[in-house]
C-alpha cells in the first residue's frame, strides 16, 4: 500500500511540473519598433507587417496611417528622408502640376516632402480612407476614356504612396499600380482592388 501511495505522489509531481514554468521562448511575440512595426526594406515582406490579405490593397501589408510612421520607416530604411516637411493640398498640386495634380490630389489626405538622393524633394503621401481604391476606379476609367494615357508614376503600400516610382519600388519594395497592361516584364502581380488593375514589383 505504501509503495502505490509512493507512485501516485511522483506521477502527480511530474504532471504539477509539466503544468507549471514560464512560456517557451519559442511562443514569445516578435520584436515591434515603438511605433508598432519592425521596419525593414519592404512593409510586405516584413514578417510583423504580413499582408493582410492575398490581394487588393491588403496584400500590401499592415496600412500606415500616420505620417510620423511613413516617414520614420522611410528613413530607416534609406537612412535619409530629412528633415520631413508638412504641405498644403495646394503645395501639393504645384508640386505635381496642374495635370497630374488633378489626377492625384482628390483622393490625398496628406502629405509631405523630403529629400532622398538623387530627389531633392520626394513627396510622402497617405491616402483618405477608401480613397486608394477611388484612385484606381478613377484610373481604370480615365485609361479606358483615353484622357490618361499611363499607368500611375507612384509606388504604393498600404494607405500610402511615394511620388518617385522607381526610388519606392527599388529601395523601398513597394509596388507600382498598373490599370493598363505591361508587355515584356518578368515582374510579380497581385490583383489590385479594381478589376483590371494589379500591383507589380520593379520586374
Amino acid at each position: 500500500m505504501r509503495s502505490t501511495v509512493l507512485v501516485v505522489t511522483a506521477v502527480v509531481a511530474l504532471l504539477l511540473a509539466g503544468c507549471g514554468g514560464d512560456e517557451p521562448s519559442g511562443t514569445q511575440p516578435a520584436h515591434r519598433s515603438d511605433s508598432g512595426h519592425s521596419h525593414q526594406h519592404s512593409p510586405e515582406d516584413d514578417p510583423n507587417l504580413a499582408p493582410a490579405g492575398d490581394s487588393g490593397t491588403p496584400a500590401l501589408g499592415q496600412p500606415v496611417e500616420t505620417m510620423a510612421e511613413l516617414s520614420t520607416w522611410v528613413r530607416e530604411v534609406t537612412g535619409e528622408c530629412h528633415p520631413v516637411n508638412a504641405a498644403s493640398r495646394a503645395e501639393l498640386v504645384e508640386y505635381l502640376g496642374p495635370v497630374r495634380g488633378e489626377w492625384y490630389a482628390p483622393f490625398v489626405a496628406q502629405w509631405a516632402t523630403c529629400g532622398i538622393e538623387p530627389f531633392d524633394e520626394l513627396g510622402l503621401v497617405l491616402f483618405e480612407p477608401g480613397q486608394q481604391r477611388a484612385l484606381q476606379e478613377f484610373w481604370r476609367r480615365g485609361l479606358a476614356e483615353g484622357r490618361i494615357a499611363d499607368n500611375p508614376d507612384w509606388a504604393f503600400g498600404n494607405g500610402f504612396a511615394i511620388t518617385a516610382g522607381t526610388l519606392g519600388t527599388e529601395r523601398l519594395g513597394l509596388r507600382y499600380l498598373w490599370c493598363e497592361p505591361v508587355a515584356a516584364t518578368k515582374a510579380r502581380t497581385v490583383p489590385a482592388d479594381v478589376e483590371g488593375c494589379v500591383y507589380a514589383t520593379a520586374g
